[in-house]
């Protein structure tokens, strides 16, 4: 992966970004943290498993919030959403249980 990604290492044999069917991204120039290759023949991602249980985890925490853009999401607003009268569980599909953050491998309050 490291090696077909160019992430710390290529090879003149591999060059994927070269490809003919290699795609254009561009990301914005703050994302210094984030390592993509302008060209790109394939990405990588994590799976979807642990990626949601991770967004999970950020959205429970008592001390971050979770980003979408410019806007934030807490604990706090899935609590008033479970105990909003105008919605069911048939609306939202959340539990109480669903927001007990020691149960860090909840999967099932992911999705």
């Amino acid at each position: 992966m490291r090696l077909a990604s160019g992430f710390f290492a290529s090879s003149s044999d591999l060059q994927l970004d070269q490809h003919q069917n290699a795609f254009r991204i561009d990301l914005p120039k703050h994302w210094t943290w984030f390592f993509l290759r302008s060209n790109q023949l394939l990405l990588f991602f994590q799976d979807p498993i642990h990626l949601v249980t991770k967004w999970r985890n950020r959205l429970l925490s008592s001390t971050t919030d979770l980003c979408f853009g410019a806007d934030k999401i807490n604990i706090t607003h899935i609590k008033a959403l479970i105990d909003d009268n105008h919605y069911t569980k048939l609306d939202h599909g959340l539990t109480s249980s669903d927001i007990n953050p020691k149960d860090r491998q909840n999967y099932n309050s992911c999705i």
